[in-house]
């Protein structure tokens, strides 16, 4: 179990770094840190209706958002009147993310910290506090047997990220990479 905490621990750190135009930060590890599940009927099979592997040709309304050339060739759309509920009132839109035109993963963003604490307010109310592998660092993950999240806040950019996406996708992915 610690070994699994400790390479996410490790692959959180690597995606800050890799992600940063600035002056790498050092992050303390949170030896507190426990991996943590979904509470009891509460791990998402999707987002919004949508569940894993949808086809997409299925779906009414999407449009296409942006393509992403990394990590297999995720296609991200956007579907009309489609949003996430902050805890604030605010709705924040929801990016779905499909692989091989199925789906694979739910994103939402926010701009400024307020949102970001209402965001942060409804996940943490709908699934729980997660692993807070920094101690330093406002990120939280949650892993299950079909769904991997991560609720992120990026202090420089003013920006917080949630997202969730099926273990089963990431595992086809990682697959078709490696070929």
């Amino acid at each position: 179990m610690k070994r699994l905490i400790g390479i996410c621990i490790f692959f959180s750190f690597i995606m800050a770094m890799g992600c940063t135009h600035q002056t790498p930060v050092a992050y303390s590890p949170n030896q507190d840190c426990k991996l943590i599940t979904f509470r009891a009927g509460q791990e998402p099979d999707g987002i919004n209706g949508i569940k894993w592997e949808t086809e997409l040709s299925t779906l009414e309304g999407m449009k296409l958002h942006k393509k992403d050339a990394s990590y297999g060739g995720v296609e991200f759309y956007l579907r009309g009147g489609d949003t996430f509920k902050l805890g604030n009132g605010k709705s924040a839109p929801i990016q779905y993310g499909f692989w091989r035109e199925k789906f694979y993963i739910g994103i939402v963003t926010t701009h400024n910290l307020d949102d970001w604490n209402a965001l942060k307010e409804v996940v943490f109310n709908n699934y729980g506090v997660g692993a807070k592998p920094f101690t330093n660092k406002e990120e939280y993950l949650w892993f299950g047997k079909k769904a991997v999240m991560v609720l992120r806040y990026t202090d420089f950019l003013k920006e917080g990220i949630f997202y969730i996406k099926s273990d089963s996708m990431e595992k086809q992915i990682y697959r078709a990479e490696a070929k």
